[in-house]
Formats: structure tokens, C-alpha cells, sequence
């Protein structure tokens, strides 16, 4: 009993984590919006496509949905890291939202063309809206933890999206002509966009940005350059790429076993899909069980998992048997897409973000794109059942052939930095996204002192923010002498009201700090108004101390 309470809790808390966050909370509720508009548009075309088609017409419907966006995302995702996240966020809804309300338009007039035109047009808007908000996260954020959280509540929103977009979508589509579907999610996917607006992210400084800006060309080729040369990222994707693949040649299964197998008509295909919705709201569980430095096996595992039930609903042909695998293929969903696109998030840099997750994205539609014309070919080679069976192979093939490379993926991300952890422990620099507080740790400089020896001394110019790693140091001035130890800082108040330093700092003992340059430093605090509140805090507490000392 408790296990079965414990594994929805746990995606209400993975939402809930994230939702503190008002800023996470609105770019998750547009998520959700757009996620249900879009799997409302997938059922729909679907059945629409089988009724004009057959099909091959599905599998068409999904070529030309997806094919599009794989040419065009890589290269649109690029806007992501060359204008605000989250105006490209914005623009995008409402692209897609005026996609859908012309399909709308096009199924009420009967212009079939035009509905197949409008569906690449959806396709194209869906996949970027993913990399943006996926590139977007990191910057609102603040901590490992919470970036996990918040990838949870895009695996919970996503599936609670992916069961009432198809249920809705599946009995609307039965009892009425689709374009009311297609209305439906333009409706959508404008709150969406109403809620795009309201996300704010802070004024920042990019401190590893150059002073030139990047040409439109070495933007498109840097997100390549970056998979070329960097072999952990390029096996996710790949792996990714497999699944997107797989996930292709599923959509048109469950609607061919719905018509052909199952004789349960276009109300089964809704039902069936929004199975994958229910496991997924299941899997978050396991999702928020993982750990920052623990992700690359729990991602293979979730991929055994994603392809075995769809190879057993093979031999056991029945809609309730379907309806269960499915399940945990969602639940499979979920663990895979936080464990895959934490990875990511670590892992690549992030002034290349956007661009490396359009890439990812396009590759994604194009493999789904391709299992979708796959599919049908395969079914008409073999058969429905025997089809079953061999795409469910392929993930759980691939997993055994890439085990021992995960798993060193995860032995080279296990130890974080010395750097990241003392920059996460300094209270002033809480309030900076994850993004922010990695750069900054790429910028601290190694300093060693012995015994006596002096950091800065009473009177000198500052130049320097100091952060103590290791020893203790004694701080000597009019007031009350102070030790620091780990996790201490010291210097903020020369740099922050630019006087001469208000103290001796002298190490006790052999000891270990970091150093942030005088530029980097104050770059960070006017960048980020909570970083500015908390160190003018911090350093008006200490002058007033000053001032009170007799």
C-alpha cells in the first residue's frame, strides 16, 4: 500500500519542489498547455490521415509532421541562444498556436492538403518550444537538485498533458469532425504563450562571453563542433535519436493495432496513447530518486524499459494487455527524459545550449519521422504482431552494446568540482541559477598561503573576492577579531563601495582559498538584483560593525 501512495506523491513533490519557483512553475504550466495541444493535434491527424488514407496515409501524416521540423530545428534553435529564451519561447507558442487554428480552419473547409501543410508548420513549432524550455530551465534554477526537480515536473506535466491532450482529442475526434481538435489547442497553446509572458529571468552577465558576437554561421556550427569533439554528449543524443526512433514506429502501431488488430476504432487510439500518460505520471517516481551525479545507467535502463513491452504486446494482442505496457513505456518516458536531458544540461555548455538541444530536437523528429514510414513498411512486410516484436528489440540491443560507456559517463561526473561546491556553499551566490554559479566556477583562481602570511592587508586596494577552501584565517581590524574557515568569504566590501580594504586577513594555519577577480565578481552582483541584495547585506552588517567597534 505505501509503495503504491509513494510513487504518485512523489511526482506531486517533484512538481511541488519545482512550482516554488514562480518563474519554473509558469514556464511548467506553459509546458503543459503546449504539450496537450500538441498530442490533441497527434490523435487528430491521425485519425483524420486513416480516414482519408489508410494506412499509409498515417504514416505520411507523420513524415510530413515531423520531417519538416527535423531540417528546420537544429537551425531555428540556434534564435534560442541569440535572443532571450524566453521571448523565443513566447514567439514560438504563438506560431503553433496560429498552425493549429489553421488546421482548424482547413478541416472545416475539407482541404485536406492544406491540413497536412499546417501539420509541418505544428511539427516545426512543437519541436522547438522543447529545446527552448529545456535550455531555459538552468537558468532558473538554482541548484542541481532543483534543476532535477524541475526536469521531474516537465516529465509530470508531459505526462499528465500526454493523457487528457489524446483522451480529449480521442473522444471529440469520435463524436465530432476533427477540426474542433485543432481548435481546441490553438486555445491552448494562447494561454500558453499568456503564460510565457509572465516568466521573468534576471538581468544576467555571460562571464565566458566574448566581446564580439557570434555570426549567425559560427552560431549554426558551434552546436556541431561541440558533438564532434565531445563523445559523452554525442551517445546520449545517439541513444536519444534511437528512442525518438522507436517512439515513430509506436505511433503508427497503436494506431494500426487500434483499427486492424484490436477493431476498437479511433477512441482506442486516444486511449492507448494516453496510457503512455498515466505510466509517465507513475515514472516520475523513480525520476526523483536520481542524483545529480548518478544519471547515465538509471537512462539506460529506462530505454531497456522503453523498448521490451512494446515487444511483448506481440504475443498478447488484447487492449487491456496493451494498456498496461504502454503504461510502462510511459513510466520508462519519464526516467529517460530526466536522466537524458540532466545529462545534457550538465554536460554541455551553456551559452551553446539552445542550439545543441534544436539539434537534438531535429534529430529526434527526423528518427520519428522515419520510424513512422518504417513502420508501416515493416507491417506489410511481417505483420502487425511480428512488427511488435522487432521494434520492441531494438532499445534493450542497443542498451546491452552501450552499457560500460554509460557507465563511465557516470564515473566522470560523480566527483564535482572543488570549485562548484565552494561556490554552491557561499551564501551571497544562493540565489544564482545553476548556469550562473557553473560559470562562475570556471573563473575562481587557486590560491595557497602559509602560516602568517597575509592575504590582504588593512588599507590596500582591492581587487580580489576571496572564498576560503580549506584552513582558517584570521581577520584583523578595529573590531572584534574574526576567524573564516571553509565555506568563508571576505573582501566584498573594497570591491562593492571601491575604498580601500577594511582589514588584515592573515592565515592561522597553511590554508587553501579561491580568488574572483574584482570584474567577475561585480559583474555577478549587478547581473543578478537578489545576488546584489544579499552582498550589500552582508557588507553593510560588517561596516556597521566597524562603526560600532569603541
Amino acid at each position: 500500500m505505501n509503495q503504491r501512495v509513494r510513487a504518485p506523491s512523489l511526482a506531486v513533490s517533484a512538481v511541488r519542489a519545482a512550482f516554488r519557483n514562480k518563474n519554473i512553475r509558469r514556464a511548467q504550466l506553459s509546458w503543459g498547455a503546449a504539450i496537450a495541444a500538441e498530442w490533441a493535434h497527434f490523435v487528430a491527424l491521425g485519425v483524420f490521415a486513416y480516414r482519408v488514407g489508410g494506412t499509409s496515409a498515417v504514416g505520411i501524416a507523420g513524415l510530413v509532421r515531423l520531417l519538416p521540423a527535423a531540417v528546420v530545428a537544429p537551425f531555428a534553435a540556434s534564435l534560442g541562444d541569440r535572443f532571450r529564451r524566453e521571448r523565443f519561447l513566447l514567439g514560438i507558442a504563438l506560431l503553433e498556436a496560429a498552425a493549429l487554428a489553421g488546421s482548424a480552419a482547413a478541416s472545416f473547409a475539407g482541404a485536406k492538403v492544406l491540413v497536412f501543410a499546417f501539420a509541418a508548420l505544428v511539427g516545426v513549432a512543437s519541436t522547438l518550444f522543447r529545446p527552448a524550455l529545456q535550455a531555459l530551465l538552468p537558468s532558473l534554477a538554482r541548484t542541481c537538485e532543483e534543476l532535477i526537480a524541475s526536469n521531474g515536473a516537465t516529465s509530470t506535466v508531459e505526462s499528465f498533458g500526454t493523457l487528457l491532450g489524446p483522451l480529449f482529442a480521442g473522444a471529440l475526434a469520435a463524436l465530432a469532425n476533427v477540426g474542433f481538435v485543432f481548435a481546441s489547442g490553438a486555445a491552448a497553446l494562447l494561454v500558453a504563450a499568456a503564460l510565457v509572458t509572465r516568466v521573468r529571468i534576471e538581468d544576467r552577465i555571460d562571464l565566458l562571453a566574448s566581446a564580439e558576437p557570434e555570426s549567425l554561421r559560427r552560431m549554426l556550427s558551434a552546436s556541431f563542433r561541440t558533438l564532434a569533439r565531445a563523445p559523452k554528449p554525442r551517445l546520449i543524443i545517439g541513444l536519444i535519436t534511437a528512442q525518438c526512433f522507436v517512439r515513430g514506429c509506436l505511433n503508427v502501431l497503436i494506431v494500426v493495432a487500434a483499427f486492424r488488430v484490436l477493431h476498437a476504432g479511433a477512441g482506442a487510439v486516444g486511449y492507448m496513447t494516453a496510457a503512455i500518460g498515466v505510466g509517465g505520471l507513475l515514472g516520475v517516481a523513480g525520476a526523483m530518486r536520481l542524483k545529480g551525479r548518478q544519471l547515465a545507467i538509471p537512462f539506460g535502463w529506462a530505454l531497456l524499459f522503453w523498448g521490451l513491452p512494446i515487444a511483448l504486446i506481440a504475443p498478447r494482442p488484447y487492449f487491456a494487455t496493451a494498456v498496461l505496457l504502454l503504461a510502462v513505456v510511459g513510466a520508462a518516458n519519464s526516467l529517460e527524459d530526466v536522466a537524458g536531458f540532466t545529462l545534457l544540461q550538465r554536460i554541455v555548455p551553456d551559452r551553446l545550449l539552445t542550439r545543441v538541444l534544436g539539434l537534438v530536437w531535429g534529430l529526434a523528429m527526423a528518427a520519428v519521422s522515419v520510424g513512422s514510414i518504417a513502420a508501416p513498411a515493416l507491417v506489410s512486410a511481417i505483420g502487425t504482431r511480428p512488427a511488435f516484436a522487432v521494434v520492441g528489440f531494438i532499445l534493450p540491443l542497443l542498451v546491452a552494446m552501450t552499457y560500460t560507456r554509460l557507465a563511465a559517463i557516470d564515473r566522470t561526473i560523480a566527483a564535482p568540482g572543488a570549485e562548484s561546491e565552494l561556490i554552491e556553499s557561499v551564501d551571497i551566490f544562493a540565489p544564482l541559477p545553476l548556469a550562473a554559479k557553473e560559470r562562475l566556477a570556471t573563473k575562481v583562481i587557486p590560491i595557497s598561503v602559509g602560516a602568517g602570511e597575509p592575504i590582504i592587508r588593512a588599507g590596500d586596494i582591492g581587487d580580489r573576492f576571496y572564498i576560503v577552501a580549506d584552513g582558517e584565517l584570521a581577520i584583523e581590524s578595529d573590531r572584534e577579531p574574526a576567524k573564516a574557515r571553509r565555506g568563508g568569504y571576505f573582501g566584498e566590501i573594497a570591491l562593492l563601495h571601491d575604498v580601500p580594504r577594511t582589514a588584515t586577513v592573515r592565515a592561522t594555519v597553511d590554508s587553501h582559498l579561491y580568488a574572483l577577480a574584482r570584474d567577475d565578481f561585480l559583474a555577478v552582483v549587478t547581473g543578478y538584483s537578489a545576488v546584489n541584495t544579499a552582498a550589500r547585506a552582508v557588507a553593510q552588517e560588517r561596516l556597521g560593525e566597524l562603526a560600532a567597534a569603541p
